[in-house]
């Protein structure tokens, strides 16, 4: 009992702990993607404990199996799936592992169940005068899972840089219980004709369940996935139609029961891609971009070398005329992204930082993303990201944080090209 209450409270803890996930990751924005991409496979390692038919023919309420968590049964999954956006996905799989239940044999002697006991079966207990047997099946059971990824819903942007991406699934699908190692030869088995009429066993039921799945990012194509998954199987799949008596219309029932599967998984995920679409051209956007920024520095590397007084861009200018106190500075940023282009940045703002701390000037950051991309709201938050992102510099570079004063503008159309819109400009002010 304390095992599967430790099992359904890790479970929920883990759910809960997806709404708490810190910081805002700020990347792509993307629509869904194109049929060929983000299609991903998984292979796992199974661990299951199994909750099925009932011990005691009696008492229906009060007899289910009780779940054995020292004892679990192992198996293996495989999925093949694809993520629709970066937070939506649909997979399919196959699960196979054995099962350990009990049978109650009042109906010992019909033919062809031998299986389930052996050719000489013994009962394990007697309960009200009826012999109680345990039995070994093979499990399979093949689904289908709509999966979502909460924290893209709370963040709403996707990251590569995310390790860890929970992921919450509902699952439907069937499950079919049967003596051999894989399903097909059983079904191919009871197809024939002199097995027709036999009773074997074998169950085919609904499945219906839930999970958590915790990817693990190792690479590009490669995620470390732990898997705590719950389903539950209309009827009792693991007992037999003349299990118990009572008949409708002529024919044994089997009990009505739901059998449950208890699950934790450990694989690998290969992602074949992680290429998601924007809703403009931003692979033929990025690529003009790298162009002009190698132009760029094309032309800066063709530049004489600066006297050693002008070694930084930052030139102060002692004005009392007015408020500021030298040439806007500015700092420009990739596309969709609020980290320093280059350790120059990094030079210039020490510079300013020097500055500001020996005189107590006030730093005026001003940040900006370009109007061409994405919506306002986004262009909004990118520039505050932006923003912070140089006071986070100017911080642990000793300037006090009443000095620094932020006006993040979202998205602007001030420069041409378009791509110097992405900046901080920086004011030194009395």
């Amino acid at each position: 009992v304390n095992m599967k209450k430790a099992f359904i409270t890790l479970f929920t803890v883990l759910i809960a702990s997806v709404t708490m996930a810190a910081g805002h990751v700020d990347s792509v924005r993307y629509l869904t993607t194109r049929f060929g991409k983000n299609w991903f496979i998984s292979a796992d390692v199974t661990a299951n404990w199994w909750q099925g038919s009932m011990r005691t023919p009696e008492g229906f309420a009060n007899s289910y199996t009780k779940v054995e968590w020292g004892k679990p049964t192992f198996g293996f999954d495989a999925y093949l799936g694809k993520w629709i956006n970066h937070k939506t996905g649909v997979r399919v799989g196959y699960s196979n592992t054995k099962i350990n239940s009990y049978i109650n044999g009042r109906h010992i002697g019909l033919d062809g169940i031998q299986f389930l006991y052996g050719d000489n079966p013994t009962p394990v207990e007697t309960v009200n005068g009826f012999e109680i047997y345990s039995t070994s099946l093979r499990y399979h059971r093949v689904q289908a899972d709509f999966m979502v990824r909460p924290i893209d819903f709370f963040q709403g942007y996707y990251s590569y840089n995310q390790v860890w991406s929970p992921v919450l699934y509902l699952r439907a699908g069937a499950a079919h219980t049967s003596k051999d190692l894989f399903a097909l030869q059983t079904i191919i088995h009871n197809a024939s004709k002199e097995n027709a009429n036999k009773l074997d066993g074998s169950n085919f039921e609904l499945a219906m369940g839930a999970g958590l799945c915790n990817n693990f990012r190792i690479s590009e194509h490669f995620d470390l996935n732990l898997d705590l998954n719950w389903t539950f199987q209309r009827w009792t799949i693991d007992s037999w139609t003349y299990e118990f008596e009572g008949t409708y219309d002529g024919k044994y029932l089997r009990p009505k029961r739901a059998d449950n599967m208890y699950t934790a998984a450990l694989g690998l995920t290969y992602y074949f891609s992680r290429v998601y679409d924007l809703p403009y051209n931003y692979e033929k956007e990025m690529g003009e971009m790298r162009d002009r920024i190698k132009n760029l520095e094309d032309e800066l590397a063709n530049q004489p070398t600066p006297e050693a007084v002008h070694d930084t861009i930052v030139k102060f200018v002692n004005s009392e005329s007015t408020e500021t106190l030298s040439y806007p500075f500015s700092i420009f940023f990739n596309l969709d992204s609020y980290e320093l282009m280059s350790g120059r940045d990094r030079v210039n703002l020490r510079e300013i930082a020097k500055a500001a701390k020996e005189n107590n000037y006030k730093l005026h950051l001003r940040g900006s993303a370009d109007s061409a991309t994405a919506s306002s709201s986004y262009n909004q938050t990118l520039s505050e990201n932006r923003c912070n992102k140089i006071k986070k510099e100017l911080l642990e570079m000793g300037v006090p944080a009443e000095n620094i004063i932020l006006e993040p503008v979202g998205g602007v159309k001030e420069l041409d090209p378009t791509e110097y819109d992405r900046r901080v400009l920086i004011y030194v002010g009395k």
